[in-house]
């Protein structure tokens, strides 16, 4: 299994703290996002990481380079970073992975035992969900009775039945990607703008069924503004170092 992280936004809500650097470099205790991503990684036993990039990508080579610990890293360039999104950031991985993948978004802090929980995990598709977190931002998450996936987005129409958000950590077979690939080229050629790959996992899990996980109790957080920075510092983090302390 290898990880791919998306990480080619330009994280303009974060101005002026993104103006020279990512926005998966923000700090946090000393350590950048991505690092400490990396960290974990690292610890569950993954030796490949693909990072996707863009704005700014020279400063991923420069400061993590092809080789982090045990970590083989590869770089991956969207071209088109200012005006795409997730979905055409995966998609410059297609020929590139050859294995089922980790799939993680490079502005998360969050608990190691996310990817604890999906590597050892059975189901070969499945995305993590998290109790509602009130952020506003929030991608709501509908199952059936199997757990599988039913509908997404922050704007459905059902929010009530909602069991959760989207974490931003998934697994991903090799048999479920191309079909991920090739709807995203079929909306390309249409002209949608479908530039969130967890709307294209949406389309074809109605044809190809992926699962959803909720753990109830997980600290995480996906960092878009200076009120998430801070609710990173002042709340998640602390809760995440005294998890890790107490192991």
């Amino acid at each position: 299994m290898k990880a791919v992280i998306l990480a080619a936004g330009m994280g303009t809500r974060l101005k002026p703290l993104t103006d020279d650097m990512p926005k998966s470099f923000l700090n946090i205790d000393g350590k950048p996002l991505i690092i400490r991503s990396l960290d974990n990684l690292n610890q569950v036993g993954i030796q490949d990481v693909i990072i996707v990039i863009g704005y700014l990508q020279n400063f991923f080579k420069k400061n993590i380079g092809s080789y982090y610990k045990n970590l083989k890293i590869t770089f991956v360039f969207n071209p088109y970073y200012s005006y795409t999104g997730s979905m055409y950031s995966l998609s410059q991985t297609e020929g590139i992975v050859d294995n089922d993948i980790l799939l993680l978004e490079g502005d998360l802090l969050y608990e190691k035992r996310a990817l604890e929980y999906l590597i050892d995990s059975i189901e070969p598709n499945e995305i993590l969900i998290a109790p509602l977190s009130g952020s506003g931002d929030e991608v709501y998450i509908c199952v059936n009775e199997h757990n599988e996936l039913i509908n997404l987005g922050k704007n459905i129409v059902n929010k009530s039945e909602a069991i959760g958000e989207l974490v931003g950590i998934s697994k991903l077979s090799m048999d479920f990607l191309p079909k991920l690939y090739q709807k995203a080229k079929e909306d390309y050629n249409n002209k949608e703008c479908l530039y969130h790959y967890e709307e294209v996992i949406f389309k074809v899990s109605k044809s190809y069924p992926i699962k959803c996980k909720l753990i109830s109790d997980l600290n995480w957080i996906e960092i878009d503004n200076d009120n998430d920075l801070r609710r990173a510092i002042e709340l998640v983090y602390p809760k995440i170092k005294n998890k890790e302390n107490t192991i």
